[in-house]
Formats: C-alpha cells, structure tokens, sequence
C-alpha cells in the first residue's frame, strides 16, 4: 500500500480524501491548519492532524509517517503551502500532485492583486452603503486601513478562532456575520438586502467556494464587486479534474 500525504482545507479535500480511502489500497494521512479543518473531515474515518506546519515540520512528516505521494489539495490562497510541499517533495524524491478547482469567469468585477489595492481603491472611491468581506479572517488586519470601517460587516466561520481574531482585532459584533457557507443566491441576497450591502470583497473561490452565487446575487441588487485575485503559482502535476488524480494514484 502506498502512503499517501493529502494537504486539506477545503471542500473539494474531503470528497477526494473519501474517494481515495474508498480504494483501500493507500493509507491515507490528512493535514488541514486547523480544529476546524480536522472535525469537518473526521468523518471520513482518517488519519488526520491539525497543525499549520513550516517546511521542516513537513519534511519530518514526510520521513516519519514515510509518505510516497503528496496530494496537494489546499486552499488556492494557501501559497506557501504549496510552495513548502512542492519544495519538500522535490527534496525527498517523491510524487506531488496537485488538485484545484477550476476558476469561473465573469464580467462586471473588480479585480485587484492583493487587499491593499481593494482598501486604496475603496478609500478613493466609497459612495454610500456598507461593504461585505467574504474572504475570511487572514486579512482583516489589512481591512482594518479602511476609512469607512464603520460600514463593513465581515462573514467569518462560526467558529471560536475566527471570532476571537475578529474581536481581537476590535471589529465590533454587530458587524460580525458568523456563517458557514457557502450559500445559494438567495441567501446571500437576503444576507445583503438586510446588511445594505453596496460593494462585495470576494475570493476567486471558483464554484466549490460558492463565488458564483456571491456574484450573481450582486448582479441582482446592484452591488459593486470587488474580487481579490488568486496568486500565481507554478505547480507540478496540476489536475482540475478528481477523477484525473484518483487515476494517476
């Protein structure tokens, strides 16, 4: 049997992870950055660990647990995990695979390289209404130069370490939405019409991640779409498709 290193975070891991243990013929060890990440996947019945792990602690996983294949299916804002696990498979002479969703296309959107670009454009260019971030707690430390702070509402995880980063961070709890998504369009233009959304700060999450309905839902009610791009990366062996990478293992 082979062993088998599967790199979590999303929800496309855990339907791969399922089909590859279905197989019985790996042993399946899976890693995700958080408690979180380990309960929603437990399920499947694996070997998982829960740690945000540097270079070296991925090549000690590697030798100790003596993985022969990498399946990289981390978040596609996960950079540095990609790179760690690209470098240490390199190092070790062992397969890297790497699964990620496919991009959606779509028009009327703002796009820009990094948060700093989506503060400075709304800081010139805010009108009226409030502002929804769905990107998550990684960036509301840079969200927080915006000068109309008081109008943004942030959709976070309702999870106690997504809330105590936001309030640590002083974002008051009226302008906390603490949902799992992701969420039909209808929802989300619930969501929206309640809060008085007018610009949406969204992810390239592709359609897994639930974007197309965010975008749609802006369409709908006229809401200014502002969408953080996904960082550029020079993978090995990237499959879109999981049956691609259920074949090639």
């Amino acid at each position: 049997m082979k062993n088998i290193w599967l790199i979590g975070g999303t929800k496309d891991s855990r339907e791969l992870a399922r089909r590859i243990s279905e197989k019985k013929t790996s042993r399946i060890i899976v890693s995700t950055s958080s408690k979180y990440g380990k309960k929603l996947i437990e399920g499947v019945g694996l070997d998982v660990i829960d740690k945000k792990m540097d270079l070296n602690e991925m090549e000690n996983l590697v030798m100790q647990r003596e993985i022969q294949v990498i399946v990289d299916a981390s978040h596609p804002y996960a950079q540095n995990v990609s790179k760690n696990s690209m470098e240490v498979a390199k190092k070790h002479g062992i397969r890297y695979l790497r699964f990620e969703r496919e991009m959606i296309s779509y028009e009327g959107a703002l796009r820009f390289d990094n948060i700093d670009s989506i503060v400075d454009y709304l800081n010139s260019n805010y009108f009226c209404g409030n502002i929804l971030s769905t990107i998550g707690v990684n960036n509301l430390h840079k969200l927080k130069n915006l000068k109309m702070l008081d109008k943004l509402y942030v959709r976070i995880l309702p999870v106690k370490a997504s809330i105590e980063i936001a309030e640590n961070l002083d974002y008051q709890a009226k302008n906390i939405i603490a949902l799992q998504g992701p969420f039909s369009k209808e929802f989300n233009k619930d969501i929206m019409r309640n809060y008085g959304i007018k610009y949406m700060i969204t992810k390239e999450s592709g359609i897994e991640g639930g974007e197309l309905e965010k975008v749609e839902a802006c369409k709908d009610l006229g809401i200014e779409i502002l969408v953080l791009k996904r960082p550029k990366l020079e993978y090995i062996n990237i499959f879109k498709d999981m049956n691609e990478v259920i074949e090639e293992l």
